[in-house]
């Protein structure tokens, strides 16, 4: 095909191109929310004419409106590389496209580990059938790029694509030494974050369980439908968690059932202070029996201290030595 007779097909189909990517776009947001995956970066964008006519001076296409696979593209930047992965798994959910890898990143990692910032997942998304967007006919077998890479990679690839890889004279080997330098870092960063967010996850996980338990027991105690704080409650658990061990709320059971009082005193009080309507407010009764002096140096919030003094006085103990 003449450069003249390209730049004129590739002109008509800017509308086409420019609906295929919205359609690639929108469809990849949903993909992201039904994961529970908040991309830190989405765009679309359509090559520019001048630049597809200079690739088709540099490169032999027979049919360069189909074989030029990056006349649109979508970029999707995830936060760590396990949100990249999932997205990866769950693309080829949507019926109207068919989607191929068009580069093993992995194995060019391992060839060229330098170039870690093409590590990103490379995909051809093409139409499967003459498709309507927004009044646009797609034609079948339209090509969009989608690129999927974590924000780190996205970075590095901002950083090294045009002064490195793209650049019309060899970088000097200084250059690339820091390069490969910070590739590795970079990896290492994923795996220290993937590694600290499971970390966190879990124990969010476990103070949550533990919370939706003392909620339970307050709630039976109480029969309290006002507003409960989970970010109040959940710091203080964190803030406790050195005096509260596997059978606290076994032992809490035992412990109101004992004193029946404790009950009512923290119903007759819900409308005096938000604390008594917060399930920490029982599990303080427990604590301040058991570890009198350490929940008073540990109890994280100053504005309840007046509330925790009445919980020592219901108890018959002191409050202030």
């Amino acid at each position: 095909m003449q450069l003249e007779e390209f730049k004129a097909k590739l002109t008509a189909a800017q509308p086409e191109l420019r609906a295929w990517g919205k359609f690639v776009l929108e469809s990849i947001k949903v993909i992201a929310k039904s994961n529970g995956i908040t991309l830190q970066i989405l765009t679309c964008r359509v090559k520019e004419i001048d630049s597809a006519v200079g690739k088709l001076s540099r490169k032999s296409y027979k049919s360069p409106m189909t074989d030029m696979t990056d006349l649109v593209g979508v970029r999707a930047v995830c936060l760590l590389s396990p949100h990249v992965e999932l997205m990866c798994t769950t693309l080829t959910a949507i019926k109207d496209w068919k989607i191929q890898k068009s580069r093993d990143t992995s194995k060019e990692y391992e060839e060229a580990p330098d170039k870690f910032g093409y590590q990103s997942h490379h995909f051809e998304i093409r139409a499967t059938i003459n498709l309507s967007v927004d009044g646009v006919i797609i034609p079948e077998g339209t090509c969009c790029e989608l690129q999927i890479r974590t924000l780190m990679q996205h970075a590095y690839a901002e950083v090294v694509h045009d002064s490195i890889y793209k650049s019309s004279w060899g970088a000097p080997s200084r250059a690339i030494r820091f390069v490969s330098s910070s590739a590795a870092l970079i990896e290492t960063a994923d795996h220290l974050f993937c590694e600290t967010m499971n970390i966190l996850e879990s124990e969010t996980k476990n103070r949550g369980e533990l919370l939706d338990q003392l909620t339970h027991i307050y709630d039976s105690q109480t029969n309290n439908t006002k507003f409960k704080d989970q970010k109040f409650n959940m710091l203080v658990l964190e803030e406790l968690s050195d005096l509260i061990s596997d059978e606290t709320l076994e032992n809490l059971s035992g412990f109101l059932s004992d004193r029946e009082y404790i009950r009512d005193r923290i119903k007759s009080r819900l409308d005096s202070d938000i604390f008594w309507s917060q399930p920490v407010a029982i599990l303080s009764y427990l604590l301040a029996y058991e570890h009198p002096s350490q929940l008073k140096d540990s109890w994280p919030f100053s504005e309840s201290e007046e509330a925790l003094e009445l919980v020592y006085s219901d108890l018959g103990k002191k409050y202030h030595n």
